[in-house]
């Protein structure tokens, strides 16, 4: 059973008004991190980076200064995450693909993927055939106007289902119902099939305004996991 993964990097970046992929932390830009983290996992034998047009030539740049012995090919992707996703999924067509290779699709806005968590999330899959990283969350009741936290929890990346299930999900169905938010959601809502969960990690809090990067600056400070 081989594990590839699909980081997903070509998004905008509107709303941290830059291109937070290239924005540094302790000198390294932040996609290093993710990519770093995926190759560094003795179990990835190939790595795919679904780009834009605008980071597809720097992100090279960048693969060309490191160091790995995975195959890592880049991409470019769609208008959304799912195009991004089924473009990533079908660029898979030209590699020796297996019906229960397992596949991590991770969001790159989620730099500061844990190597244990991830490593954890592979052990589970191999197991069930899939798993996911959750993580308590809380939100502003409109009614009451209070945090709620009970029974509320969030899904982060990566996500790890077999290929098999993934094909079924995105690739042998019509573009109109390519309008889940996440892949968890693409297989349950085509497939009926739920993904196995583990905790995640505060850590891996998906980048998507400039607060949330000093936020995580200050939990790897303190080496809050």
């Amino acid at each position: 059973m081989k594990v590839i993964g699909i980081l997903l990097a070509a998004g905008s970046s509107k709303r941290f008004e830059a291109d937070k992929l290239f924005i540094e932390y302790e000198d390294r830009e932040l996609i290093r991190f993710p990519v770093e983290t995926f190759l560094k996992n003795k179990n990835i034998s190939l790595l795919v980076i679904v780009c834009n047009n605008e980071n597809i030539k720097r992100i090279n740049e960048i693969l060309n200064s490191m160091n790995f012995e995975q195959e890592v090919i880049t991409i470019l992707g769609g208008k959304t995450r799912h195009e991004s996703e089924v473009l990533g999924l079908r660029a898979l067509d030209e590699f020796d693909i297996e019906k229960n290779d397992l596949i991590a699709i991770h969001d790159c806005a989620r730099s500061f993927l844990p190597a244990d968590l991830l490593e954890d999330l592979i052990i589970e899959a191999k197991k069930y055939g899939s798993c996911s990283p959750v993580m308590k969350a809380k939100f502003i009741s409109k009614t009451s106007n209070e945090i709620v936290s009970e029974n509320i929890m969030e899904i982060q990346t990566p996500q790890l289902f077999t290929f098999d299930i993934l094909e079924k999900a995105y690739l042998h169905n019509d573009e109109k119902i390519m309008d889940s938010h996440d892949t968890t959601q693409q297989v349950a809502k085509i497939l009926g099939v739920e993904s196995r969960v583990i905790n995640g990690s505060n850590l891996n809090l998906k980048i998507t305004y400039k607060e949330d990067l000093e936020i995580l600056k200050s939990r790897l400070a303190g080496s809050i996991k």
